[in-house]
């Protein structure tokens, strides 16, 4: 971060023709220090900051001095785009002037083009400082609840209007506390939701699985047929052993290449549910893969799904739970009603999406269909770095029926 500070700071004082370039390249890498100090600090010293009352102080510091680092991501490729223009502009003047009968209305349009640039650099700054800033702390702040209506011709009657939430990628730690998880259980609960659904990435910082444990036993009653979880990239990074121990202290169920039977037929098992069809119900999850290479990823990510659905019936109704969205193409092969996912944040920042999609995952955010298969990838409950651009935290809300 530092480094693109400095590289930015220098593109500017060069476009900008600025003729103090010494002291606002001393002032941007002293806020630049600043701020990887202060960050360094937070992360150093939160456990010991929590409940207290600097820690309010030194969450929205470090938040600052993030938005302050942003800016330079935002403005190094807008810098880089007019410092290729300003080539070409240089290379078109120096054919002009070889013009002998170049008149002086021409050179006063180009001084007048020169004054137009500099000013829109000195502009870029300001500009992007508040896109960073807000993009920030709204991106911490702000959480979407989405309502999907999804309809199913051979829905078993008894789950005519069920509802299921999800919360992924909640990344407890520096940049989300116990606070804000609540707020979206609170949010699903609102809904009406009959059963949740954890799609991994749940903590990063260790020294908030207690109060993780305790927002999950709290509101587990608030959804009546449970909640169920498959693990996600960060769970591995993390703690594997420690996280598993904390969810075997809630009534969390934890599906990991495995499945559970939550209803039989009939609407038994689920709580207000009764029908006629004799068809099952299951949730199934799968483990994330770590596999190197296409054919070695897609291999795993059919074995763990095979798993995964070993034993269920030809017609039950199935949902599955998959941390890395890649698993939609073996439930949309396998048919699997519906598929949830998490893991890309949706980006985080919605201009970009569609270089990170065409670079890195197939299926990015929201709802992906094939006849009679759903499967949808959240854009994150939370984060490791708060920082959103058209893209927002979200929980989801997915109601089942067989018409629309």
């Amino acid at each position: 971060m530092s480094i693109i500070a400095a590289l930015t700071i220098v593109l500017w004082s060069f476009l900008s023709r600025s003729r103090h370039k010494r002291i606002i390249f001393a002032a941007g890498m002293a806020g630049t220090l600043g701020a990887v100090a202060c960050l360094a600090y937070y992360g150093q010293v939160f456990p010991d900051f929590m409940n207290t009352a600097a820690a309010r102080f030194w969450l929205y510091s470090s938040m600052a001095s993030l938005g302050w680092l942003f800016m330079f991501f935002l403005v190094l490729p807008i810098l880089l785009v007019l410092l290729v223009g300003y080539g070409v502009y240089q290379l078109a003047g120096k054919f002009r002037q070889r013009r002998k009968n170049e008149t002086k209305e021409a050179g006063e349009v180009v001084m007048s083009r020169r004054t137009f640039c500099k000013r829109a650099v000195a502009v870029i700054p300001v500009l992007t400082f508040g896109t960073g800033m807000a993009g920030t702390f709204l991106g911490e702040r702000d959480l979407a609840t989405t309502v999907h209506r999804l309809r199913f011709p051979s829905l078993p009657d008894y789950l005519e209007g069920y509802k299921i939430g999800q919360i992924s990628d909640v990344h407890m730690g520096l940049f989300f506390s116990p606070q804000r998880l609540q707020e979206a259980m609170d949010a699903l609960a609102d809904q009406g939701v009959h059963r949740l659904e954890l799609t991994g990435d749940l903590i990063d910082e260790l020294s908030l699985l207690p109060d993780f444990q305790d927002v999950l036993v709290k509101n587990a009653a608030r959804f009546p047929d449970g909640i169920d979880f498959c693990y996600g990239n960060h769970e591995y990074y993390r703690s594997f052993s420690a996280i598993t121990a904390m969810l075997a202290h809630t009534p969390v169920r934890i599906l990991r290449n495995s499945h559970i039977m939550a209803s039989p037929g009939r609407g038994e098992g689920l709580t207000g549910r009764q029908g006629t069809d004799d068809r099952p119900f299951y949730i199934a999850g799968a483990d994330y893969s770590f596999a190197k290479g296409e054919a070695a990823f897609t291999m795993e990510r059919e074995d763990y799904v095979k798993t995964a659905l070993a034993d269920i019936p030809a017609d039950a109704f199935v949902v599955m739970l998959a941390h890395h969205p890649d698993f939609i193409d073996e439930a949309f092969e396998r048919g699997i009603p519906l598929t949830l996912c998490g893991h890309t944040h949706g980006a985080q920042v919605a201009p970009i999406g569609p270089l990170v999609q065409a670079i890195g995952f197939k299926y990015l955010r929201g709802l992906y269909g094939r006849p009679g298969c759903y499967g949808y990838v959240n854009r994150g409950t939370g984060h490791w770095l708060p920082f959103r651009i058209g893209c927002s935290r979200e929980v989801s809300v997915f109601e089942l029926t067989r018409s629309m």
